[in-house]
């Protein structure tokens, strides 16, 4: 139910949403619009795929968000289902609000707890068994929660997502030369826009394992599909020219996250200002 790859350098990528399998007696309980599965960080494994020449370890889910999403609070059910599906355990509607389950099939407490308990809580297990593993043999250790979203949600964001996105619990779940490095994505992408604590803020992987005083630093980075992708509609067929550009660009800042993690590199400085008016230069 979980697929880890253990490899030795600092650094671990996390998916979270790329998994597409659903049980079959839960797939009959879903609509139509439920079993198209759009929500899901789509083909982010291929885009990733040079993690074994880097020494990357990997932990990711093979189960769809739509079963049980690993990035969120169990909490936050304890009062019932979160009707918003971006903080919901167990989604019932789509980003956009459509529903994801027939009539009288949402899953209830109960069924959510045994969610919880046979896929979320060994995922959370699993990711803590690495960061120590890790922690023995670096200084330093790095998590990078990759996720991705399609470009346009009606009723949920205004306009287009910024093709950069993320998320570090504002400020809290990793030291700010980590966030200086995945935000210069934005240099590989100079039309696609910046968002930092605002698309996403980190998620609850973030929450749970960013402890920076201890050595440990996660950041979420959210891409919006047009990155990689030509159609963002079922089947999400990618585009090789800008998969080969964001493969590219997450290889760059994946290596430099490992050598800011071995002390070997420093992080680019960035500019938290756009530059002022002539008028008030002077």
């Amino acid at each position: 139910m979980i697929v880890v790859e253990e490899r030795s350098s600092p650094l671990v990528l996390v998916l979270p949403h790329s998994g597409q399998r659903i049980p079959r007696e839960l797939e009959r309980r879903m609509t139509a619009t439920g079993r198209l599965q759009t929500d899901l960080s789509w083909h982010l494994d291929q885009v990733a795929d040079f993690t074994g020449e880097l020494g990357i370890s990997v932990l990711r889910t093979p189960f769809s968000r739509l079963v049980i999403d690993v990035d969120r609070d169990p909490v936050r059910e304890a009062d019932g289902q979160p009707s918003d599906p971006a903080v919901a355990l167990c989604p019932l509607t789509t980003m956009d609000g459509k529903r994801v389950y027939q009539a009288e099939e949402d899953p209830g407490p109960v069924e959510i707890e045994e969610r919880r308990r046979l896929f979320h809580e060994p995922f959370h297990t699993a990711l803590g068994a690495q960061i120590e593993r890790l922690k023995g043999q670096n200084r330093r250790v790095v998590l990078l929660n990759i996720q991705s979203m399609r470009s346009r949600i009606k009723g949920r964001f205004p306009g287009e997502l910024p093709l950069v996105n993320i998320g570090n619990c504002q400020g809290r779940s990793c030291h700010e030369d980590v966030t200086s490095i995945v935000a210069s994505l934005e240099k590989d992408y100079p039309n696609g826009g910046l968002s930092e604590n605002d698309i996403t803020t980190g998620g609850f992987i973030a929450q749970m394992f960013g402890q920076p005083r201890d050595g440990v630093h996660v950041i979420t980075l959210v891409l919006a599909q047009r990155a990689y992708i030509r159609h963002e509609t079922p089947p999400f067929e990618m585009d090789k020219e800008r998969l080969k550009q964001t493969r590219a660009a997450l290889r760059r800042v994946s290596a430099d996250l490992i050598n800011w993690a071995n002390g070997a590199q420093k992080a680019p400085p960035r500019t938290l200002l756009e530059p002022l008016p002539d008028f008030l230069s002077v």
